[in-house]
């Protein structure tokens, strides 16, 4: 049943990117995430690999909206008791974006968006999950291969504050953190 709604969304987008005239973009890539929160850092490590994809429309000659996804998860053991714990985050972003020189082979390029972050971790038997608002803030530098593929290399900031309830009490959360990546995107 889930096909039937995601079939009708993309049969509707047919006649949108025909009328498109590089109007649109799609990107793919990853990114490193340095966590924000330090606990996270401390039981996770320092770093994360994140696949990323983004998906946008270009309003007007430098301005544009996006949405993008991002998620990672992440495995690590719980110091003295020694338990194994797992955790995932994952991200969701609609925002506006302003881009520098447009037609020409190199073009930077500025964002921001409002961000719905996630979290889920799963340790010592119990399951945390939340849901925060927050930020995307990013600046990046396409290289265009062809006319319409590039390669964007891109260093930004996705932050969303929460408090989780545990046994132990109310420990805030921070999720997200600085992220730098790459993506190999097309224009259409």
């Amino acid at each position: 049943m889930k096909k039937i709604p995601i079939a009708f969304l993309l049969l509707l987008l047919v006649p949108l990117l025909a009328a498109g005239e590089e109007r649109f973009f799609l990107s793919a890539g990853a990114a490193a995430v340095v966590p924000a929160d330090a606990n996270f850092a401390d039981l996770y490590g320092n770093a994360q690999v994140s696949p990323e994809l983004r998906f946008g429309y270009n309003v007007l000659r430098h301005f544009h909206f996006w949405l993008g996804g991002a998620f990672f998860a992440a495995k690590g053991t719980i110091p003295i008791v020694e338990d194994e714990a797992r955790a995932s985050q994952s991200f969701l972003s609609l925002g506006a974006g302003w881009e520098t020189r447009r037609g020409r082979r190199l073009q930077g390029e500025a964002t921001i968006a409002l961000l719905l972050a996630g979290f889920r971790e799963k340790a010592m038997g119990a399951t945390v999950s939340k849901t925060a608002f927050g930020f995307d803030v990013g600046l990046g530098l396409r290289y265009f291969l062809k006319k319409k593929v590039f390669l964007e290399a891109a260093v930004g900031y996705a932050g969303a504050w929460t408090a989780a309830r545990t046994e132990v009490g109310e420990t805030d959360i921070i999720l997200g953190g600085v992220r730098l990546g790459g993506r190999l995107g097309f224009r259409f």
